[in-house]
């Protein structure tokens, strides 16, 4: 249905459901869902409304209050918040969310979990897995016009325990190093392909921003610097140890043509690909 709120726009939807008895004894249930579209008037401050959050800033910016101190949020960011105590959260300048407030006999328990005393967690990644769970609970609204209440359970627990696994600011934990490092196998089993940031983000299910700077942090390279060091090491290999072309190693490496890698390397060492094979470095 059509939402009326300050600062929502027209095209915004919201979907209220009743919850059965069976749901309310066994699963997490849904109370509403729904993508907004705001301006920059749109904010909410409340004191209670009994439930529980998950919103997704799909583009634009806004804000959330974590004790009483305002906290930036950017399109990837998720936010999970106890909405039984005061909460506040907006947008100054426009963004789009998709959201659903739920509840359920362990949803107090879970969020302990995640949250311990806080009452609001921000997760500053984009994991395509745990957008896709809210996208499959309002599109069983939007697009089918019907609710399962089994599957709008199942995608919450997989959504509570992405969030249960997940590294929150200020923590270190193992999760992004694994996909780091198999992104980095991944790479050098393709480094003659052209390997974009939107590609390699997708792999790892982050946003291209916070995989720029999660491999950053753990490579203590950018992406093009780290590809430009493993395509020009690469080269070298190639360079020293077979008699192939130099048209063929650009192929090899990664380069869409031969003036392109020469360019490249020269830049990078300092040498033409043919002074290195004849030197004695």
């Amino acid at each position: 249905m059509r939402v009326r709120e300050q600062g929502v726009l027209p095209e915004s939807e919201i979907y209220f459901h009743t919850p059965s008895e069976m749901a309310r004894r066994m699963f997490f249930y849904l109370r509403c869902t729904g993508r907004y579209l705001c301006e920059e008037t749109y904010a909410v401050q409340r004191q209670s409304y009994n439930s529980f959050l998950i919103l997704y800033v799909a583009r634009g910016q806004g804000y959330c209050y974590v004790d009483e101190t305002r906290v930036p949020l950017t399109a990837g960011h998720f936010v999970l918040l106890d909405c039984y105590r005061p909460h506040r959260y907006g947008t100054d300048t426009g963004w789009e969310i998709l959201w659903i407030h739920y509840d359920g006999v362990l949803a107090r328990e879970y969020y302990q979990a995640i949250a311990g005393s806080r009452t609001q967690v921000i997760f500053p990644q984009n994991p395509y897995d745990l957008m896709r769970g809210l996208e499959r609970i309002y599109r069983m609204y939007h697009h089918e016009k019907r609710a399962n209440e089994a599957l709008i359970s199942k995608n919450i627990v997989n959504i509570l325990t992405g969030f249960l696994t997940a590294e929150t600011p200020g923590e270190t934990g193992q999760s992004h190093s694994a996909a780091i490092e198999e992104l980095l196998s991944y790479i050098a089993e393709n480094i003659d392909q052209p390997l974009s940031l939107e590609e390699l983000a997708r792999r790892v299910s982050l946003s291209p921003f916070y995989f720029s700077r999660v491999f950053k942090r753990k490579t203590g390279y950018t992406l093009r610097e780290y590809l430009l060091k493993t395509r020009v090491n690469r080269a070298k290999f190639y360079l020293k140890t077979t008699s192939l072309s130099l048209k063929e190693i650009s192929y090899r490496c990664g380069y869409g043509s031969e003036s392109t890698f020469c360019t490249t390397f020269r830049h990078a060492t300092g040498l033409t690909p043919m002074g290195y094979r004849s030197s004695s470095l």
